[in-house]
């Protein structure tokens, strides 16, 4: 603020903190708007590109409701479009109904507390962020010589990277096959870019890019824990950075667990925090998303 007086000269000191107020608030509307989207392309994605028999994608005024057919709670759920919104008991039911009818445990993106009456389990809360890379991504500051981040290309490579993420989030094995199945199809659209770290030729980690008409967001972002906290998660997100540049997407966005290592990866990279979410979880425990 003060190169900003000093360059300006003849701005006031309170026409100059008005004015950064705006800017600020714009580009927090910004975020907020690439994180929304984002969210919702991603889900929309998975539902629509997978081939698996309970997949469904259904979109209304008030809310987005997804069902990839992965027996794994998170790829399955509810959108509120406002989240403050309270579902009423029959529509709570009509949903409830719907995902059982398929066998799928589902979240629900929602702050109503009434879901505990009906056997939801509060989730937590997820952070949504997002990045501007319209005019430029950040530098690297710690490249490692001994690291190769690839683009996967071949069916060996997609079998690869989703055995890895699935062992990461601690998928079962039903739904680690239907993870596979999934990845293969959204990248047969042209919807997502899988990427896979090798540290001296050892596959260590996994990153994706969803690449949806209106949006770009970091997914799957999996590091093995022995090599963690040396600069690979960072090094896999630059990837995805530098490939959505490449694609002419001006921001690109993210949702992390409640904030820990991920949170600190992300934020070095200039990330910035656009909204939090609340969600209940339907048919597995809460700690199960954990792992």
């Amino acid at each position: 603020m003060k190169i900003f007086i000093a360059f300006l000269m003849l701005v006031s000191a309170t026409y100059a903190n008005a004015v950064n107020m705006k800017m600020n608030a714009s580009e927090k509307n910004a975020l907020l708007e690439t994180v929304m989207q984002g969210r919702l392309d991603f889900f929309r994605s998975d539902s629509v590109c997978s081939l698996l028999p309970n997949a469904e994608f259904q979109d209304t005024d008030q809310n987005a409701l997804y069902a990839s057919g992965m027996d794994y709670a998170c790829c399955n759920g509810v959108i509120e479009k406002n989240q403050s919104r309270i579902p009423t008991d029959d529509e709570i039911d009509r949903v409830i109904e719907f995902f059982s009818s398929k066998g799928l445990p589902f979240i629900w993106w929602t702050e109503a507390k009434l879901l505990e009456t009906k056997g939801f389990q509060f989730g937590g809360t997820l952070t949504g962020i997002a990045l501007d890379i319209s005019q430029a991504i950040p530098s690297d500051s710690e490249v490692l010589s001994h690291l190769e981040i690839k683009i996967v290309e071949s069916e060996e490579e997609l079998s690869l990277f989703s055995e890895l993420a699935a062992n990461g989030f601690g998928m079962n094995p039903k739904a680690a096959g239907q993870f596979l199945a999934i990845n293969a199809s959204v990248m047969k659209q042209g919807e997502a870019v899988h990427f896979l770290a090798y540290f001296n030729e050892t596959l260590v980690g996994t990153v994706t890019l969803s690449t949806s008409k209106l949006s770009a967001g970091i997914w799957n972002l999996v590091t093995l824990p022995e090599y963690r906290k040396h600069g690979i998660g960072v090094a896999l997100v630059r990837a995805t950075l530098i490939e959505a540049q490449r694609r002419q997407y001006g921001q690109v966005m993210a949702i992390l667990m409640p904030k820990g290592m991920a949170w600190g990866l992300f934020t070095k990279l200039g990330f910035k925090e656009a909204c939090s979410f609340p969600f209940y979880v339907y048919g597995v425990s809460a700690e199960e998303l954990e792992k």
